[in-house]
């Protein structure tokens, strides 16, 4: 083979070479998807806190699952209540709707999932999802069913969620994890005294 031959192959080597030390770093912005990750589960536990227990699937409302906050201010006008106490009522501090209809269904099963939790049937994953830890911790086989079918259910919408979080951050769908790991970790900061949860590692503990 002739020196020139050689030298055309050596500077193709060294060009696939330095491509495949290139590096392509996708912004990821951790920071905001932290915080409205906080924002969403506070949303999520003061829903809960609003209504009663409830079948897993509440009734949607024709506003596309609008905040009961609006569905209250709204009431408030019909029924002459002063513009004074209309004002005072906060505005949800998260208005996107496709997430706040996310937020109202989970927080209907918000308190069924806690007594799960509390029993040990259920904990938090570190991919931001609930995962079954111990069934044998219920005794009872209806029990057990419904564990079942509200993770699957909360599973469903957090997979959603995730999805929503990014389009709102513009995050690039490769990102999908990275939002799932940043998300378990507010996850596991709100967790209470006594639940399950996956750290980073895949190792379980109660909290």
């Amino acid at each position: 083979m002739s020196p020139k031959s050689w030298m055309s192959i050596a500077l193709v080597a060294g060009l696939v070479g330095s491509l495949a030390c290139v590096t392509i770093n996708v912004y990821f912005p951790e920071a905001a998807v932290r915080d409205l990750s906080q924002q969403i589960e506070e949303e999520v536990q003061k829903q809960a806190a609003q209504q009663p227990a409830t079948p897993e699937t509440p009734p949607v409302s024709e506003d596309g699952g609008q905040s009961r906050l609006y569905r209250t201010t709204l009431l408030d006008a019909v029924l002459g209540v002063t513009s004074v106490h209309a004002q005072s009522v906060p505005e949800p501090t998260v208005s996107n709707p496709a997430i706040r209809k996310i937020i109202d269904s989970r927080a209907s099963r918000v308190d069924a999932i806690n007594k799960f939790k509390a029993a040990g049937a259920i904990g938090e994953s570190n991919r931001a999802l609930l995962e079954i830890r111990d069934l044998e911790a219920v005794t009872d086989l209806k029990a057990r069913a419904d564990a079942q079918r509200l993770v699957k259910a909360e599973n469903a919408d957090r997979e959603q969620l995730f999805k929503e979080i990014a389009a709102a951050e513009g995050v690039d769908p490769s990102q999908i994890d990275r939002v799932r790991e940043t998300y378990a970790e507010t996850l596991r900061a709100n967790a209470r005294p006594g639940d399950w949860i996956q750290d980073p590692s895949g190792a379980w503990k109660r909290k």
